[in-house]
């Protein structure tokens, strides 16, 4: 190839990048705003009882997930760009829809509106970047959007601690505005991005290839248990340290500040680990026996008196539940890439996403039922479900490469874009 085409080949390259970025950066502020206020937005705000809203939020996202799998699939015979771009105007209205909100059944309908919305996104998001992107880029550049997804959802979040410091609802009202345009934003972002070919009719999965695929389902639902690390930081450690340890209980925010500080400085590097199936087997190994470590520091942390002691195993506990989050990113990634069928790639990247969301609708409640009610058991026992997580994983995945039809390997090369 001459060397003006390479080069312009890698300028276009770098012009998807940017704008995949950007558009991350945009929605993700609109993330960070939202989730970081949502809760005393409901309570507060529209006056919705917290355990009518907690169990609305619960079920309705739990009915959401079952759209990633229809959606994605749609993205694999419409075009991943061209259905993104849809899914993220759809999130720019639904969320508008908890300005309505007044009560349990229409909090449960906005509620599963806006999961399908959002956990569809996630698929339909890692299919575009598998189209779009040559191989050897794929990981580095989902990698690169998480450190910006993480950076500006905590711009995102600080501009949601301001809301939460007033008195009225003005403030909940335009947030919910900001929110919104964010997700319009990004769409517009999205729409300069190389529109993606569908598959063709020959060629189209019924829409059911990945629920069957039984290894793969299996794969992706106990490699999703290794997602709790999330909850564990989010829920289970702030509730541990106010009344189980002598740890400060300031100390929660702190993890979690500077978990994203390493993940900003180092998901890059880590995920290069997972551009091989083999590569992304270690990577999960290394995150179940890391993330099980971690809860065992954290259940030490309840026997020392003093403050200093205890705060040690804390921080000695997250430093290996930021290895363990590290390689559990660049796993899932390097698993699911790798072992998605051809020509199904929206809808296995749907099945993907909506096992993870299906661990982050019940994690918090499972995390908080364990370490209040269990303790140092509860934690013992997460350690164990960490590390049977991840067993299985060379198995399933052997089993995963038999089962592919010939001709067909999973992680072939895409059939790539269709110009503007």
């Amino acid at each position: 190839m001459p060397e003006g085409e390479a080069d312009d080949g890698s300028s276009r390259t770098h012009g998807v990048v940017r704008k995949l970025l950007y558009s991350e950066a945009v929605s993700a502020f609109g993330g960070g705003l939202w989730f970081s206020m949502w809760a005393v937005y409901l309570t507060s705000v529209k006056g919705i009882p917290a355990a009518s809203m907690g169990l609305a939020m619960g079920l309705g996202g739990g009915v959401g997930l079952l759209a990633a799998v229809p959606v994605g699939a749609l993205a694999d015979r419409r075009g991943a760009r061209q259905v993104f771009v849809a899914v993220s105007v759809a999130r720019g209205l639904l969320v508008l829809l908890f300005l309505t909100t007044s009560g349990f059944w229409s909090l449960l309908g906005a509620a599963a509106l806006f999961t399908a919305a959002e956990t569809s996104g996630r698929g339909v998001k890692v299919t575009l970047v598998y189209l779009l992107m040559p191989d050897d880029r794929r990981l580095t550049v989902l990698a690169q959007a998480r450190v910006v997804q993480h950076l500006t959802y905590a711009a995102g979040a600080g501009a949601a601690a301001w809301v939460l410091s007033t008195d009225t609802a003005g403030p909940y009202y335009a947030a919910l505005a900001v929110v919104s345009l964010s997700a319009f934003l990004s769409a517009t972002v999205l729409i300069g991005l190389p529109r993606t070919a569908p598959v063709p009719a020959s060629r189209r999965s019924p829409g059911t290839d990945a629920v069957r695929d039984i290894p793969f389902l299996t794969l992706m639902s106990t490699t999703a248990l290794l997602s709790l690390c999330w909850p564990l930081l989010s829920s289970g450690l702030p509730l541990w340290l106010q009344y189980q340890t002598a740890a400060p209980v300031w100390l929660a925010p702190v993890t979690v500040v500077v978990s994203s500080l390493f993940i900003a400085l180092y998901q890059v590097r880590v995920t290069r680990q997972g551009k091989s199936l083999r590569g992304a087997v270690r990577s999960t190994r290394k995150a179940g026996l890391a993330l099980a470590v971690c809860c065992l520091l954290f259940a030490a942390a309840a026997w020392p008196s003093g403050a200093l002691p205890a705060s040690l195993f804390i921080l000695a506990g997250l430093a290996a539940h930021i290895y363990g989050e590290l390689h559990y990113v660049a796993s899932r990634w390097g698993l699911s890439l790798r072992l998605m069928r051809r020509d199904a790639e929206g809808e296995y990247q749907g099945l993907a996403a909506s096992t993870e969301g299906a661990v982050a609708t019940v994690g918090p409640a499972m995390i908080t039922t364990l370490v209040t009610g269990a303790l140092v058991g509860g934690w013992a026992v997460l350690a164990v479900v960490f590390v049977a997580a991840a067993a299985p994983t060379p198995a399933l995945c052997r089993r995963a490469l038999h089962t592919r039809r010939p001709g067909v390997p999973a992680g072939a090369a895409p059939r790539g874009g269709a110009g503007r």
